[in-house]
């Protein structure tokens, strides 16, 4: 089944996956980890909501390594706002960090590749509980790390691993993480309830 959306605001969507932040200034501009060698972990399948139900998230395995996250606003507007990320897990200093990656969007040079990314450090703080707490690409210990604009040459591909060496020495510290999503697993009626939200967003077929 391949979902298809039928509604993606891109500049919206950075309220609806994250709704505390209104702009870009907490995303990274390298993704933490590689696609290609990351394992999905199975107990993150399924359908999450933000703490006031204000967001649902579905958590659908696109193959071994990654998921695909949707996004979709509990409103029931008729065009409720979406959004579709690749996702991949990554541990770093004995932690477990995920990426998300924004799939869909045209750029005017007609590529389709990603220019900044959320990062975020997993907690499973308790049964059907996660906790996502977002890298803070203005964490002092990133300085000194070239910024996009001044670099030439492929800046993910050379800058990664510089700033996965900063994450891994800076796991313990607080002040390299903003924002955070709690995250609870739907079940039941609730689950029943999103299940059909997402139906009437995305054709599954």
């Amino acid at each position: 089944m391949t979902p298809k959306i039928r509604s993606f605001s891109g500049a919206a969507l950075m309220l609806v996956i994250i709704p505390m932040i209104a702009g870009l200034l907490a995303c990274m501009p390298v993704p933490i980890g590689d696609p290609e060698r990351s394992r999905i972990d199975p107990e993150l399948n399924g359908v999450w909501a933000l703490d006031d139900d204000s967001v649902y998230y579905l958590f659908r395995p696109y193959d071994r390594r990654t998921w695909l996250v949707i996004t979709v606003e509990d409103s029931r507007s008729e065009s409720p706002e979406t959004g579709v990320h690749k996702a991949w897990l990554k541990k770093l200093g004995g932690e477990q960090f995920m990426t998300w990656e924004q799939a869909g969007g045209i750029k005017d040079d007609g590529s389709f590749h990603s220019q900044y990314w959320f990062v975020f450090r997993l907690e499973k703080n308790e049964t059907n509980h996660i906790s996502l707490h977002m890298l803070d690409y203005e964490f002092d210990g990133f300085e000194g790390i070239p910024e996009p604009d001044d670099y030439e040459g492929d800046y993910v591909d050379d800058m990664r691993g510089r700033f996965e060496r900063v994450i891994r020495k800076n796991v313990d510290d607080e002040d390299m993480y903003g924002d955070v999503l709690m995250l609870r697993r739907l079940t039941g009626d609730e689950l029943a309830e999103a299940s059909d939200r997402f139906q009437e967003v995305i054709a599954f077929d």
